[in-house]
């Protein structure tokens, strides 16, 4: 089966909505051509030169990063620069590239939750929980239209419930309408009242999907008039899934582990060459907060939820003292360390809804290294 480039982008956006990244960011198409079929998918950290002949010579013409390529506004080109050369490059191959920056961060799929699940903590929940407003739609369908219209559906709003997708109730009831003059029933007949055996199908729909999800609903509906309901709700999702970092702990049958054993378990997970930590190394650690990327600057949110320990990177020195006095231990790792399982974790989403070609980006690699000579 063949898809189009904006097929893929579109079944992201629902897993991981841009709505999600913060305002300084620049997630999502960085160079678009959305209506090209997809010949092959790259997935790098960076928008590197390595990425990019590696796309081309592997006739790939979708390429997701994790790091935006345009971050700050262009003010001026240099010809002569790699940046430029680059973009030369994906113009002449036709080559469109996406970035899943902080909404990737504070999605249920991000690299934070990565490593508290290799780490063993239970009870996850976000450090800074992404709020959004969610409404109820409720849409009558007549018998042989359930799947179709449940389908359509489920292109945006995608219903999320903790770990569950596609979540939806279905009712069984009978629907009555009479159509009156100048109407083209598809079941009944004029100025005669009709009961149809109907189901309602009910979804849960962040606002920023509400309207594209009506929309792609009509195209499949088979009545001229289609009878919905849109319920806002009184709260607001987020509070258990999406949002910035996460916070666990380890199992209550355990009685914890030290920093020490904990420093270990994340340099296995992340394959360092370094870590940096604060704290005693012999301190019984139950609850860890993480945040992949630079994140140590939410220190004092840390400190308020009461963590043992933090896991981030690119601690400051005045971060380390802050940590210190408030009893809370730093576990320090490489930037590239903390993020470089965003390639094998969009790699499994992809594959889970895809079947294409999809390549990962191994040549990327720390470019701050460690002087161990004379």
């Amino acid at each position: 089966m063949t898809f189009l480039i904006k097929e893929i982008i579109e079944k992201l956006e629902n897993l991981v909505p841009l709505g999600l990244q913060e305002k300084w960011d620049n997630s999502g198409y960085q160079l678009k051509l959305a209506d090209e079929p997809v010949a092959g998918v790259l997935i790098s950290l960076e928008l590197s030169p390595e990425a990019v002949s590696l796309a081309v010579n592997n006739k790939c013409n979708l390429i997701i990063t994790h790091h935006p390529f345009f971050f700050n506004p262009i003010k001026s080109i240099d010809i002569n620069s790699i940046d430029a050369a680059i973009v030369n490059i994906l113009l002449n191959n036709k080559i469109c590239v996406y970035s899943m920056h902080t909404n990737f961060d504070s999605s249920v799929y991000s690299m934070s939750r990565f490593i508290a699940q290799k780490i063993n903590l239970t009870s996850l929940y976000p450090i800074y929980p992404t709020k959004k407003k969610l409404y109820k739609l409720s849409v009558f369908v007549p018998k042989g239209y359930i799947y179709d219209v449940r389908k359509a559906l489920f292109k945006y709003a995608n219903p999320v419930i903790g770990n569950y997708e596609d979540c939806s109730f279905e009712t069984k009831g009978k629907g009555s309408f009479k159509p009156i003059s100048g109407a083209n029933p598809f079941i009944g007949e004029s100025d005669k009242t009709s009961f149809v055996d109907e189901s309602k199908i009910e979804v849960i729909i962040a606002e920023n999907n509400l309207d594209k999800t009506i929309e792609e609903m009509k195209k499949v509906h088979p009545y001229e008039e289609v009878a919905y309901d849109v319920y806002p709700l009184a709260g607001y999702g987020g509070d258990n899934t999406a949002g910035l970092g996460v916070i666990g702990k380890f199992n209550e049958n355990e009685t914890g582990v030290t920093l020490q054993n904990l420093i270990i378990k994340v340099k296995n997970i992340t394959n360092s060459n370094y870590i940096n930590y604060t704290g005693d190394l012999k301190k019984i650690i139950k609850k860890v907060a993480i945040i992949s990327g630079s994140g140590f600057s939410y220190i004092n949110e840390i400190i308020n939820k009461g963590a043992d320990a933090f896991i981030s990177s690119e601690c400051s020195y005045h971060e380390a003292i802050k940590a210190y006095n408030n009893n809370l231990c730093l576990i320090d790792i490489p930037h590239f360390d903390s993020e470089k399982s965003f390639n094998a974790i969009l790699k499994e989403i992809l594959e889970r809804y895809f079947e294409i070609k999809i390549l990962t980006n191994n040549i990327d690699f720390n470019p701050i290294l460690n002087f161990k000579g004379d």
